[in-house]
Parts: C-alpha cells; sequence; structure tokens
C-alpha cells in the first residue's frame, strides 16, 4: 500500500465503519430497552385500570364494573388477556381468552376449540390458532370480606412492539447504509482534492526536468509551500555547484594544459621517451578531467536541443574532417527535442560519429527515430569490420581501445554510456548493422517534448 491517497482513504473507511456499526449497535439496542419498558408501562397501567374497575360481588366474587380501554381484550386469541384468581380458582377472565384460562405458574392452557380467525395458519389441513408470545404480568390484592388475596394476571402480545423494533432496525440500517456510503464518497473527495497540490509540484517538476522551468513557479496551500520553498533552494544550491564544479574543471585544464604545451615544445624532436611520457600525461590529463566533468553535471539539465539540428551540425562538421566518408542522414520525424547539456550532447554525437568514421570504411548511415515508449532513438551503422560479442561487451570499458595505432584515448565510449544512461536517463546498444554490415550504435533518449512523424 505505496498509495497516500489509498491509506487515507482506507484507513478513514474503516474508521467510518467501525463508527457507524458501534452507533447502529447502540441505537438499536436502547430503541429496544425502550420499547421494552414502554410495553411493561402499558401493561402495568392497564392492569391498575383492571384493578381500579373490579368490586366484589355478594358471592365474595369480583366483577368488573367497567372495560378497561382496549377492545383486543374482547378479540378472542388476541394475545391481550385478564383473569382474576382466588388461588387456583379463576373468579373472572377477558372474553379474548375464549376457552383458555392461566394456570397459577402463569401457564395458558385450553383452547381447544375451533376458533377460526385471520391469522390462522393452516397444517394437514387442520386449523389451528396462531401461537403468540406473551408477556405476563401479575399482582396480589387484598380486597375486603375476602378472606384470601385476589390474584390479577393480564398479559399483552409482544408482536407489537417487536415490529417496532424490527421496522426502527431496518431503517436504521437503511440511514446508517447511506450515510456510510456518502460519508465515503466525501473521503474520496476530499483525498482526491486533498492531493491536487502534490500533483501540482509533481508536473512543476516534470517542466523542470524538461527545461520549461528553472523552479516551481505555481503556488501552494499553506501546508505545501515549505516543501515547494525546499525544492526550489535545492534546486538552487544544486545549480551553484554545477557551475562552481564546472569553472574549476575549466581552469584546472587551463593550468594544467598550458605548461604541457610549452614543456612539449622545448622537448627536442629526437627525444621520443619525452614525448611519450607528455602523451600519457596528456592522456591521464583528459581522463580525469572528462570524469570531473561528467561529475559536475547535475541531474537538472540545462536546456532544450533540437537533436536533429545538432546531429546536422555534427555531420557538416565530420564531411570536412573525413571526406572520402560518405555520411548520410535519414530522418523519421520533423523534430525531436531532448533535455540535456549541449556540450555533453556534441560530444556523445560527436564521438559515436567520430568513431564510425574512424573504424569504417566509406559509408556511415545516421538515423533518428521514435523507439519504444516514445523515446527519440539515435541510430549511427557504419560498414567496418564491427565486433565481436566480446569486444562489445569490452569497449565501453574506460581507456579500452581496439586499434592502437589510431589516435584516441579510449574514452569516448565510455563518456557516451556515462552522459546517456545517468544523465540523461537514455540507453546505448551495440549491435551488428543489417544494412551495412559493419557496427550499429543505438541512443535511446527521453523526449523533451511532442514530436511530428514526417
Amino acid at each position: 500500500m505505496n498509495s497516500l491517497a489509498v491509506r487515507l482513504f482506507f484507513s478513514a473507511t474503516v474508521w467510518i465503519i467501525f463508527t457507524l456499526v458501534s452507533a447502529g449497535l447502540l441505537l438499536s439496542d436502547l430503541n429496544e430497552k425502550t420499547n421494552s419498558k414502554a410495553f411493561d408501562d402499558r401493561l402495568n397501567l392497564l392492569l391498575e385500570t383492571l384493578i381500579g374497575a373490579s368490586r366484589v360481588d355478594s358471592s365474595d366474587g369480583i366483577t368488573v364494573v367497567s372495560t378497561i380501554g382496549d377492545p383486543r381484550f374482547f378479540q378472542p386469541y388476541s394475545g391481550w388477556y385478564w383473569q382474576v384468581n382466588k388461588g387456583s380458582k379463576t373468579l373472572v377472565r377477558s372474553r379474548s381468552m375464549w376457552d383458555q384460562v392461566f394456570t397459577e405458574d402463569k401457564r395458558l392452557i385450553g383452547g381447544r376449540s375451533q376458533f377460526i380467525n385471520n391469522v390462522g395458519k393452516e397444517i394437514d389441513n387442520q386449523n389451528y390458532v396462531e401461537k403468540k408470545k406473551l408477556q405476563i404480568i401479575e399482582r396480589n390484592i387484598s380486597f375486603p370480606g375476602i378472606d384470601a388475596p385476589v390474584t390479577f394476571i393480564l398479559s399483552g402480545d409482544t408482536e407489537e412492539y417487536q415490529a417496532n423494533i424490527k421496522k426502527f432496525d431496518n431503517t436504521l440500517s437503511v440511514i446508517l447504509f447511506a450515510l456510510g456510503a456518502g460519508l465515503m464518497i466525501a473521503v474520496f473527495l476530499q483525498v482526491k482534492f486533498g492531493l491536487l497540490p502534490l500533483n501540482k509540484i509533481k508536473a512543476s517538476l516534470f517542466k523542470v526536468r524538461n527545461g520549461d522551468e528553472s523552479s516551481l513557479k505555481e503556488s501552494y496551500p499553506l501546508e505545501v509551500q515549505p516543501l515547494a520553498s525546499e525544492i526550489n533552494e535545492l534546486l538552487a544550491h544544486n545549480a551553484k555547484i554545477i557551475d562552481r564544479a564546472k569553472t574549476h574543471v575549466g581552469n584546472l585544464a587551463h593550468v594544467l594544459k598550458t605548461p604541457l604545451a610549452v614543456i612539449s615544445n622545448e622537448i627536442k624532436n629526437d627525444s621520443t621517451t619525452m614525448h611519450n611520457q607528455i602523451s600519457l600525461m596528456k592522456r591521464h590529463i583528459d581522463r580525469y578531467l572528462k570524469k570531473a566533468h561528467l561529475e559536475s553535471v547535475g541531474k537538472s539539465s540545462k536546456e532544450k536541443i533540437n537533436m536533429i539540428d545538432l546531429v546536422n551540425k555534427m555531420i557538416f562538421i565530420f564531411k570536412k574532417l573525413y571526406p572520402d566518408v560518405n555520411i548520410f542522414l535519414t530522418l523519421k520525424i520533423k523534430e525531436a527535442f531532448v533535455f540535456g547539456g549541449l556540450d555533453d550532447l556534441e560530444e556523445v554525437v560527436g564521438n559515436v560519429i567520430e568513431n564510425a568514421c574512424k573504424y569504417g570504411n566509406k559509408k556511415i548511415k545516421v538515423e533518428i527515430k521514435i523507439g519504444k515508449d516514445d523515446k527519440l532513438l539515435l541510430v549511427v551503422s557504419d560498414d567496418g569490420p564491427g565486433l565481436s560479442l566480446q569486444q562489445m561487451k569490452k569497449v565501453f570499458a574506460r581507456g579500452f581501445r581496439l586499434d592502437e595505432q589510431k589516435p584516441g584515448t579510449g574514452l569516448g565510449l565510455n563518456i557516451v554510456k556515462d552522459i546517456i544512461e545517468t544523465y540523461m536517463k537514455g540507453n546505448v546498444e551495440l549491435k551488428k548493422s543489417q544494412n551495412l554490415g559493419g557496427l550499429e550504435v543505438n541512443i535511446s533518449i527521453p523526449l523533451s517534448r511532442s514530436y511530428q512523424v514526417t
């Protein structure tokens, strides 16, 4: 889970689900207790009304002189029953009990009649009265003239408040589900829009890398602005280091090369040993100057460069240096811009074309086209003897030379590889040329801007 957006959304979703489920359980439990208490209060109120409406008759029995206000006490098998007992003897009961009675241990017995009502169900073609889940309360009351306490029993069908609880739970589930979905959508939008400044920084850094901007120009929220400011400081600091390093390299080249040139001129022509040692010193100086130059090149490139113009320029130069070599340029695109140092790319293109001129015969083909992943592909082929697979592996080593008779330091292809792969984020590949039979050098470089295909 490397995505910051996924982490934020996932953690918020887990918390939302936990909170809503907990709230739903608490509300459901509270509603159930409230309904249960309200039902108990209602049963107690009905029981007190029944007691208040009861009188002792002439036969030392109990007579209920008025109704207790609920018509279900007159509906047979409704589950709403009342009964008055004296010991195990039933003195009076509600009409709704029909042929049933409560025992002393609050069991409902009887119901042998074949009474049929709307809630009846049928099993084996026999009608039966649906069983009720009753809640029963009782109270013992002493009346004047009756020697033993009278027991008042009243029951109610819990289906009423159970149905209310179920309805409440269903409604609560729908509401919480809708609320949770809404909150998750809100979190998604919050994460999406909250991280937009980071996307703006990414786009601005892309412009810096491509050379469109030298620093982050956008305005950012207060929380992100310090990051943008630090990035700008880092870019400025790197630019100063690069300029200072290149200045030192230039100064060192001037300081060392000038005395060596003077010494070389003062040495007699017949002093072969001294000339060889001076050449060796020049090679070592060039080697370490090139190394220092490469290491001074930062990852922040300098400018956009038109590769077609650059290649044409280099071909023009080498046609003058090697008039006997035919150099052909094939273009598959109208324009192509890359982002890097002009000196570095001139050195790359110059080294590759110069090697082709040195080791080829009479024909060199240079091609510019679009390769994989929309990268610029520069292909330089020659008609020379080419290289074996073993030589292709060694040729990039620093100081390696195939022909000691030809001038050079053995640094060219090594520098090409360093510049392209380390600083240009590209790739260099050697292979046998299918058309000319010699060596084919393929250089792949990321494009800085859109291109036009010819």
